[in-house]
This record gives structure tokens, C-alpha cells and sequence, in this order.
């Protein structure tokens, strides 16, 4: 049997439900999968040897690897010589996001791994605005299809060449700024008081255990240990966090996919040939994911509307 081991760093849920998806599909093919989540303290990390293949996976933030998963990576992940592949989400299908991973690409390949796919996902924003419930549903649906195709590449050892564009690969190391922001912005956020119910759940869940409450009792964060994943703005219960400069753009509640799913009047799609707007820019993305899907006999996840066909 034929053993796999994803690691992976998830802020609000996308990346996470990701692996969830992933592991389920490579377990149908008859693999055995273990699954380690990034969540501080990193206590207990398992070792790669002994598997087959390595997953890697995380959010993409400013076109780049999370700073605090690179980071794991390179102190908690040995040298070895097994095929590794990537996945990554995000909210955008932009070709921008194309060279995230080569900083992780150099770091693994500096270790011996063998890399093998990368893949890209859609999921909902967890910045900047909140998606419709109906966009949720369609890029659940494509997550599940797209993970079951990966998974079915995975198990019959395809092998894509990495290709991460000079341009791109440029931009993102411009946007490496991003990674001075969070203690810029962690000296700005405050939790109003009187929203605030004293559940602690951003500071038990955060990943990074950024979070704490002082000796007068109010929640700060360790300026150094944030990584402006946005778990805690987004769960809060009674959206208390005044999150800085990002204050305007916090989307605050989850994606709540199993009611989402659950919710036969909510379109099991939003981006289709006929919509317009910044959502007409998707329509590319999709379009070719069927075509992919097709190639490997899965069905197509959404059903459109007879006047877009």
C-alpha cells in the first residue's frame, strides 16, 4: 500500500478543507494518508520517512508561501528523496499567483525532495469582501471534482515540470513586503471590550498562538507571530476585532460550507458564461477546469443554466 503524508498551514479553513478532500480521494485509490496540520505550539511534527509521496499546502498570501510555513518547512522537514507536490488556494484565478511556491520549490529541492504537481485552487476570500454563498457552493463542488482528478494524477505518477515565470516570480518577491506587515499591523488591532464575550477562541485556535490577554485582562497579539491569516477576525462570534490598516477588509463569520451545501435554494453556481463584473475574469478559470475534468472522465460539479450553454 502506498503511503502519503500532506502537511499543510490553513488560516479560516480553505487549505484545511483542501487536505480534508485530498486525503479522502488518495484513501479511495487505496492509499494509506496522514495528514499534519501547522498549529503552534509544533510539538509531535511527523517525520516524511517512510512515505511514498509529501503534500504540501497553504494559502496563498500576496502571491507568496505563507512566511510562518516556509519557515516550518525548512526547520521541521529533514532532508530526503521522496516526490513531493504542492497545492495551494487562494481567492483569484490570476496568473499573478503562478510562482507562489518557488521559494518553497528551492527549499525542498535543497533537501532532495523530487517534485511532481503543483495545483491551485479556488476558494472564498477571507479578505477584502465577503463571496456569495452560491460562489462558496461552486468552488466546493470544483474542490471536491478537482482534488479527485489530482488524486487520481498522484496515484498514476504523472509528473509536471514546475513553472514559475521570471515576471511572476519577481512580483512576488516585491510583495515579500507583506511579510513586515503583520507586527505593523498587530501594534494597530484592538478588541472592543464591550463586544468582546470572552470566549478566547482566537486565542486557543490561533495558529501561531499569536494571541493572549495582558495583565489588565485585554487580548493582544505578539507582534512577531502573527501572520495575518485572519482566523481570528473571521471567527470571532461577535466580530469584536479592529483589525488595523486591514480593518476595512476583514470578512468576519465562516464559510458555513455543510449549510451551504445543505441549502437547495442557494445555485449550486454564480460564475457562468453570462455573469459580469470582476467575476467575469473567473469565467477562464472554470472553463478550463472542465476541460481538465473531462480528460479524466469526472463529472462536471455544476449544472448551468440552459441559456448560458
Amino acid at each position: 500500500m502506498s503511503k502519503a503524508l500532506l502537511y499543510y498551514f490553513s488560516g479560516t479553513g480553505n487549505t484545511a478543507l483542501c487536505a480534508a478532500f485530498l486525503k479522502a480521494h488518495l484513501e479511495e485509490l487505496g492509499w494509506q494518508v496522514d495528514v499534519y496540520g501547522y498549529q503552534a505550539p509544533l510539538d509531535n511534527v511527523p517525520a516524511p520517512t517512510g512515505y511514498d509521496l509529501i503534500g504540501f499546502g497553504y494559502p496563498i498570501h500576496a502571491f507568496n508561501t505563507p512566511l510562518a510555513f516556509l519557515k516550518f518547512v525548512k526547520r521541521y522537514i529533514p532532508k530526503g528523496t521522496q516526490k513531493y507536490f504542492i497545492f495551494k488556494t487562494s481567492g483569484e484565478p490570476f496568473h499573478f499567483n503562478d510562482s507562489s511556491s518557488h521559494k518553497l520549490y528551492r527549499i525542498l529541492k535543497k533537501k532532495g525532495y523530487q517534485f511532481v504537481m503543483e495545483k491551485h485552487y479556488l476558494m472564498p476570500y477571507n479578505i477584502m469582501f465577503r463571496y456569495r454563498d452560491s460562489l462558496a457552493k461552486q468552488m466546493y463542488l470544483y474542490l471536491d471534482a478537482l482534488t479527485k482528478m489530482e488524486a487520481i494524477r498522484l496515484s498514476q505518477g504523472e509528473v509536471d515540470k514546475p513553472h514559475y515565470p521570471w515576471n511572476h516570480q519577481f512580483l512576488s518577491v516585491l510583495l515579500r513586503i507583506e511579510w513586515i506587515a503583520p507586527p505593523v499591523n498587530s501594534w494597530i488591532t484592538s478588541v472592543n471590550r464591550k463586544k468582546c464575550i470572552n470566549c478566547d477562541r482566537c486565542i486557543k485556535n490561533c495558529p501561531n498562538q499569536a494571541l493572549y490577554r495582558n495583565k489588565k485582562g485585554k487580548i493582544k497579539i505578539h507582534a512577531n507571530a502573527c501572520s495575518l491569516c485572519m482566523r481570528c477576525t473571521m471567527n470571532c462570534p461577535k466580530n469584536a476585532f479592529r483589525f488595523g490598516f486591514l480593518n476595512a477588509w476583514k470578512v468576519n463569520g465562516i464559510y458555513d460550507f455543510k449549510k451551504i451545501m445543505a441549502d437547495p435554494s442557494i445555485p449550486s453556481y454564480y460564475v457562468y458564461p453570462h455573469v459580469k463584473g470582476y467575476f467575469k475574469h473567473f469565467r477562464k478559470y472554470f472553463n478550463a477546469q472542465d476541460a481538465l475534468l473531462r480528460n479524466y472522465r469526472i463529472a462536471i460539479p455544476v449544472e448551468y443554466p440552459p441559456e448560458s450553454k
